[in-house]
């Protein structure tokens, strides 16, 4: 008896298992045609390395890719029954030479479509570094230009599917981890001191921060969307000291933004499955804040 109420449970095992990889979509080129002459090349093919799949998560798996000179993203529909009509595109981190693709992306993105919010996993391209950690591509004048491209067109993406699933135009926010947190707070800087004619409905820093000059250079706050910030008091890559003073301004002087600090967590929590208690609510709390802003 005891044998048979144990293969039931491992065939039940098995078969979430695999609902739960079929969960994951296909990965979509960003750029369907290629890149003519990319700056963005590597010694070595793309891959990934299997990191520790935590207990809890909703993707079954985390994978952590490198070498990456071909953008991609994923889509992940708002559920049906469940559609509030909000989109967000989110960056995943890994410090512009990995993606933490599930992590800090596909995990997020299983659980927030399933709330109603449809999303976009954005696997942009990535850097490396040589023997003495130096970039192999040069940041500022090569790499940076390729990732606005990746960034924009992600955003343009993005716009021309909201007819298809049933989401605004004007109501689609970001959100970026770590690394990706820092391309999502570029470009709601760049949308408010370019006056472009897009700009995030709301941004998501998660552990991420820390551009004060660039939110001083604002005069009119209210051309920025309300942000929504998460930090642990341990960060060690991530200091609460470095990038406090960012943080508490934004949430100061930026309407409806909230800044939330966990005593538990360090740096790269994800989705926060056995960091802490409080912490692993910041997902419930993000989901919340979203809809008091559009009054869901």
């Amino acid at each position: 008896m005891n044998k048979i109420k144990l293969s039931l449970f491992f065939l039940f095992l098995l078969q979430n298992l695999l609902v739960l990889a079929q969960q994951i979509p296909a990965e979509i080129p960003l750029f369907p045609n290629g890149i003519k002459d990319n700056p963005i090349t590597h010694e070595q093919k793309e891959t990934f390395a299997d990191s520790i799949v935590k207990p809890g998560s909703l993707s079954n798996k985390n994978r952590v890719f490198h070498n990456i000179s071909e953008p991609t993203y994923m889509l992940f529909p708002a559920a049906e029954s469940n559609n509030k009509h909000l989109a967000t595109i989110i960056f995943p981190g890994g410090g512009f030479t990995t993606n933490w693709v599930d992590k800090e992306g596909t995990d997020l993105a299983l659980w927030l479509s399933q709330q109603g919010i449809t999303c976009m996993v954005v696997k942009y391209r990535t850097n490396t570094k040589d023997e003495k950690g130096k970039f192999k591509i040069p940041m500022e004048t090569v790499y940076f230009e390729a990732l606005k491209k990746d960034v924009n067109v992600s955003i343009t993406t993005m716009m021309g599917l909201s007819d298809k699933l049933k989401f605004d135009k004007d109501k689609i926010g970001v959100l970026g981890f770590s690394a990706g947190g820092f391309i999502a707070e570029w470009l709601t800087f760049k949308t408010a001191s370019e006056k472009t004619a897009w700009k995030p409905a709301f941004v998501g820093l998660i552990y991420a921060g820390d551009k004060i000059k660039s939110l001083e250079s604002i005069k009119d706050k209210s051309t920025l969307p309300p942000f929504f910030m998460a930090i642990a008091r341990d960060d060690k890559k991530w200091t609460l000291k470095r990038a406090l003073p960012f943080l508490s301004a934004v949430v100061a002087e930026v309407d409806k933004s909230e800044l939330h600090i966990y005593s538990k967590g360090d740096h790269g929590f994800g989705l926060a499955y056995n960091e802490g208690h409080s912490v692993a609510l910041w997902k419930n709390s993000f989901y919340n804040w979203v809809l008091d802003i559009f009054n869901k």
